[in-house]
Formats: structure tokens, C-alpha cells, sequence
């Protein structure tokens, strides 16, 4: 059998601020740390496809085989093309995987070894690993990663094996908001972190220092028997099923749209439950609902802009994960942060990994600090 193969992708997107910048910055060195530890795994081929090559030129020690790729070939067609031409196994890891460790992508490879086809998620896809390379040809017209899993095992017929659901196999790195928890992470050393991205975190502090104390604040309510921590967006029954086991707050969840990216079609747009509401009343008085429910929100705002048909800019939506109005054109996302920021209680906007495995991180990172501080 040809040694497996480890892929994966960077597509730098324009940084016209801050927020991208930091998220720019975090996403290299996490795509690079992945590198080093799928290296110490066993995976002697590493490849990136990327539409950025230079930004390679001091990795010269990773000895990874750097493939320029178009700026408008959709995902799907850059890994089809890919794999059009290769053979044997692959993992493919995206833009890499913040807190997957070498002992995880070692279990990965012996398992592709083996003849199994992984995947980290069937709806939200951030790792797929195919013994037989050919499989990956069937993605061609894919415009985004998420679908992967999915589409393989629904029109391909692939039988999938999803890795457990735990904080390394589930927390993706999009986000201000998730760079945020891995700042809690790396205070708290509740992650194996890699030197890249724990370095990058660092000189990203002043601009995540405001996010992350408000989400701290949110995370502590986990601990305290008389708070109420409310969810809201994409959380899946494992997340719901470990905040029950694994806290001592009461926990309100509001579940909606799972698979929004993957889902979606013009005849199918993303529906909302708070959505519905915030039509009837604003989403000023929408944050004041809110107010009135929990001690704390952990919100995964993008099902509620989708359902809203906000056509909010990356820089905007990170400048509302990072409580930063003024840097926000949209005038209704600028009112909903505005608001958000002035409620009575900590509210922690983010996009999906935020309460997906970053809420399963954030449930060690919570008891953590009651232990540090008591």
C-alpha cells in the first residue's frame, strides 16, 4: 500500500482589519503546527494546497510540498483535481485543526490503514480520511469543505466511521470568537496547543483580551449551581448531553440549522427561530429576551444573519464576535452588538465550532478557573 498522504488547504482571505488579520495569522501557524504533528505521526507526504505560496518560504523545516492553486476553483474541485492524480490514502485536515494532537492523527492514519473512511463531522466537515484517494473525485463541484462527509456518504455510498465528538475532533478555528477560547485554553493549559499558534495568540492578545473576559465571564456561570447558561445555534445532541453531565448550571439550549452551510439551497434558505422573533421585534429587544432568560449566552450567531438575509462582510461579523461596534458598516449587525454589549449579562457571539467543540473545551477551561480561583 502507498504510504498515506496528509493534505491540506490555505486559502488566505483579504485582512483589511485587525480581527481578519489575527484570524489570518492563527489559521497559518495552526495549519503549520498540524503540519508538524501529522509529520511526527507517520504521514511522510504532506501537501498544501494553497493559493498562497510564499507564505511558506520560512517552513523550509517542515518539508512540505506546496502546491499553487486558482483563486476562484471552488474546494472541491482543487482536492477532485488532487486526487485525480494521486494514489493511496489520504487525510485531509483543511486548514488544520487547532487542538488534534500526534497521537490523534497516528490513530488516523492506522485507521485509513486499515480500510476505514473517517470523518470529524457528516455536517460539518473539517477532516476526512479515504483509503483509496479516488473517492475524493466525486467533490468536484464542492464550494466549501463542510459538505465533504455528506456528500460522500449520500451520493457516493461511502460507509463513514465519525471520529468520537470531543473538543481536539470538533473545534475549528474560523473566528475571533474561537481564538478567544483558545486564549482561555492556553491560560488554563486545557489544550495541547502547538508552538505556532500559541506564539500567534499571544501577539493577537490586546485585540482578544476584551472577547475572551466576556466569554470567560459566560464560561463561569458552567460551574455555579444557581446560573443558567443559555446556547443558542448549531449545538448538537453531544454538546447538550456534556453540559448536562459535565456542569452544574442550568442550561437552556436553543438548537436550530444544523448543517446550515452544508444544507442550504436557494429553495431551502436557513429558518430561525430567533429569527421569527427578532422580525417582530428588533434585535435590540431580541438581546433584551435574552437578558431575561439566562445569567449568561454562548451564541452562535450565524443561523440568526442567515435567517435575517444580513449581508454582513466577514470584517464585520468578526468585528461583532469581538464586541468591537464602531468597525461595523452593517447597521443593523452594529444595533444587535451595540446591544449585546450594553445587556446586563455576558453574551459571547461566535460561529459554529464556538458551540461545537469549543463548548466541549470550554466545559475543562470553566472548572478549571473555579480551581484556580478558589
Amino acid at each position: 500500500m502507498t504510504d498515506p498522504a496528509f493534505w491540506l488547504c490555505l486559502r488566505p482571505q483579504p485582512a483589511a482589519t485587525e480581527a481578519e488579520r489575527i484570524v489570518e495569522q492563527a489559521r497559518l501557524a495552526c495549519l503549520l503546527d498540524t503540519a508538524q504533528r501529522a509529520r511526527r505521526a507517520g504521514f511522510n507526504h504532506i501537501v498544501v494546497h494553497t493559493t498562497a505560496p510564499h507564505v511558506f518560504n520560512d517552513a523550509s523545516d517542515l518539508n512540505l510540498i506546496v502546491h499553487r492553486t486558482n483563486e476562484d476553483a471552488p474546494i472541491g474541485a482543487i482536492i477532485a483535481a488532487a486526487a485525480r492524480s494521486a494514489t493511496g490514502p489520504v487525510c485531509y485536515a483543511g486548514a488544520g485543526m487547532p487542538a488534534m494532537t500526534a497521537d490523534h492523527w497516528r490513530s488516523i492514519r492506522i485507521q485509513i490503514e486499515a480500510g476505514r473512511t473517517i470523518a470529524n463531522s457528516l455536517h460539518s466537515t473539517d477532516l476526512l480520511a479515504v483509503p483509496d484517494v479516488s473517492a475524493l473525485t466525486d467533490l468536484a463541484d464542492e464550494t466549501v469543505d463542510n459538505s465533504f462527509a455528506l456528500r460522500l456518504r449520500d451520493e457516493s455510498g461511502l460507509e463513514i466511521t465519525p471520529l468520537e465528538r470531543t473538543a481536539p475532533t470538533l473545534f475549528d478555528l474560523d473566528t475571533p470568537a474561537d481564538l478567544a477560547l483558545l486564549s482561555l485554553a492556553q491560560q488554563t493549559a486545557t489544550l495541547e496547543i502547538g508552538p505556532r499558534l500559541a506564539a500567534a495568540l499571544t501577539q493577537s492578545e490586546p485585540t482578544l483580551a476584551p472577547a475572551r473576559e466576556r466569554l470567560a465571564a459566560a464560561l463561569d456561570t458552567l460551574t455555579e449551581r444557581e446560573q443558567q447558561l443559555m446556547v443558542i445555534g448549531r449545538v448538537g445532541a453531544y454538546v447538550w448531553s456534556a453540559l448536562d453531565r459535565d456542569t452544574a448550571a442550568r442550561i437552556r439550549i436553543i438548537s436550530e440549522e444544523r448543517g446550515l452551510r452544508a444544507r442550504a439551497t436557494a429553495s431551502t434558505p436557513p429558518r430561525s427561530l430567533l429569527g421569527l422573533h427578532a422580525d417582530a421585534v428588533g434585535p435590540s429587544a431580541l438581546i433584551d429576551s435574552l437578558a431575561q432568560l439566562a445569567d449568561a449566552v454562548i451564541f452562535d450567531t450565524r443561523p440568526l444573519f442567515a435567517h435575517l438575509n444580513w449581508a454582513t462582510s466577514r470584517a464585520d461579523r468578526f468585528a461583532a464576535d469581538l464586541g468591537q461596534p464602531d468597525a461595523i458598516a452593517h447597521p443593523q449587525l452594529r444595533q444587535f452588538t451595540q446591544a449585546a454589549l450594553a445587556a446586563p449579562i455576558p453574551i459571547a457571539q461566535g460561529g459554529h465550532s464556538l458551540v461545537s467543540g469549543g463548548l466541549l473545551a470550554a466545559i475543562n477551561i470553566a472548572w478549571t478557573r473555579r480551581e484556580g480561583i478558589s
